[in-house]
């Protein structure tokens, strides 16, 4: 038999229920008209029947009012109850949400953002990871919203830098997650102002940025790497051949259909990408990951939806990957079933670790390919294969794929000679 004393009560209700002893309804209905008749009691305020009116009357509590109080009447005691009662929950409920503290509001913010908005899964994952990194175990969390002022923040962000341990974009994304929160906090009527817009952050000291002109791979590792790949008939392996030859995303190789190629024309049209992400939970708590296929590409613009042109080093991958799977809906299905960025990765490691070549992930394939591609002049021609909106973020991806650094092209293209430029680097 259970020990009744140790177990919690929603799960005693529902045994008692279920054994036809009470009604929970019935139990939470009893609660709630005993909670009622507290608040009864606690009215301060004589409630009494005006003959001449020939209502019931009382007062009830009003800072603005010269009395601080104000009058209240109905025709009958049992409505004029209801309305105190009524006035007290709600005060208590304002009362509640001017007390509310910076973590239980980001706990609210998260639901509201699950419900209300379009931020994709994937975002309010990245957002919790920011939150319990600087704020889940810090005193700001406890702190009550509207008591947050511009200097608790700078004195916060002050001593979470002190040290330059994070990098100036790292600090950006726990800003983003503070800004949402109090943004949050004025619709909700919690405050009337965002602290975090008066907080100047350029005044805090962050880690210096790591070269990433090399953190790429190198055009001589990728054809050691892609040689050592044609010895390697797996679904895996032409998938990663073929992101060397296209312009393309990992969601994008792994949402790949037979129907959208155009052999005639040697193309093949990007417009599906595979994602991968994990829900929120009522409790907050994330659910399991789930591999969805979706017609809209990254960035959610028009340009996502693109055309490749097919190489003869493309097209040889995909007759080796139809000789695989011949009767699939998608390229790529490993075992039958779609590829995850994370199992491209991990292959994309093993076998840069057998060709011997350094590793990097699958992205920084779409950084080579739009290095190795770039001449000086077709920055737009770049920009429109990638997928992307703006030139502004191809130049990002512009890397030394070559590992050398010329100095005397440097200078010979600035109009010296030959022998002047000789000189220089003597």
């Amino acid at each position: 038999m259970k020990d009744i004393e140790n177990t919690n009560a929603i799960t005693l209700l529902q045994y008692i229920e279920e054994k036809g002893i009470i009604r929970i309804d019935e139990v939470l209905k009893d609660f709630e008209n005993m909670k009622d008749k507290e608040i009864l009691k606690e009215h301060k305020y004589e409630i009494y029947y005006s003959e001449t009116e020939k209502s019931w009357r009382t007062y009830l509590p009003d800072d603005s009012k010269p009395n601080k109080r104000k009058p209240l009447k109905r025709r009958d005691r049992e409505n004029l109850e209801k309305e105190i009662v009524r006035f007290y929950k709600e005060k208590q409920k304002e009362d509640n949400r001017a007390d509310i503290t910076l973590d239980r509001l980001y706990q609210e913010w998260l639901i509201y953002r699950r419900d209300y908005t379009s931020v994709k899964p994937k975002t309010i994952q990245e957002d919790m990871s920011e939150w319990n990194r600087f704020f889940k175990e810090s005193s700001l969390a406890t702190m009550k919203v509207k008591e947050i002022r511009p200097i608790t923040l700078i004195r916060f962000f002050r001593e979470v830098t002190r040290n330059r341990t994070h990098t100036h974009k790292r600090i950006s994304n726990a800003r983003s997650v503070l800004n949402g929160i109090m943004s949050y906090a004025i619709e909700e009527e919690i405050i009337t102002h965002n602290p975090v817009s008066d907080v100047n952050f350029k005044q805090f000291t962050y880690k210096p940025i790591e070269e990433q002109s090399d953190n790429v791979f190198s055009h001589e590792d990728t054809q050691k790497l892609l040689r050592y790949l044609q010895t390697i008939h797996e679904p895996y392996s032409l998938a990663i051949q073929l992101s060397f030859y296209l312009f393309i995303r990992v969601g994008e190789t792994k949402g790949l259909q037979w129907e959208d190629i155009d052999y005639e024309n040697r193309f093949i049209y990007l417009h599906r990408q595979v994602t991968c992400s994990r829900t929120l939970n009522d409790d907050l708590t994330l659910s399991k990951r789930e591999v969805t296929v979706v017609k809209q590409m990254k960035g959610n613009t028009s340009k996502g939806f693109r055309k490749q042109y097919l190489t003869d080093e493309a097209l040889s991958i995909l007759v080796k990957a139809k000789e695989l799977n011949p009767h699939g809906t998608y390229i790529f299905e490993p075992n039958g079933a779609l590829m995850t960025t994370d199992s491209f990765n991990r292959r994309l490691k093993k076998y840069c670790k057998e060709a011997g070549v350094p590793y990097y992930s699958s992205h920084k394939i779409r950084f080579y390919n739009a290095s190795s591609a770039y001449d000086g002049k077709n920055l737009t021609t770049i920009s429109r294969l990638m997928g992307h909106s703006k030139v502004e973020t191809t130049l990002h991806y512009l890397r030394n794929v070559n590992k050398d650094d010329n100095i005397m092209l440097a200078y010979e293209n600035l109009g010296l000679s030959k022998e002047g430029v000789q000189g220089c680097s003597k």
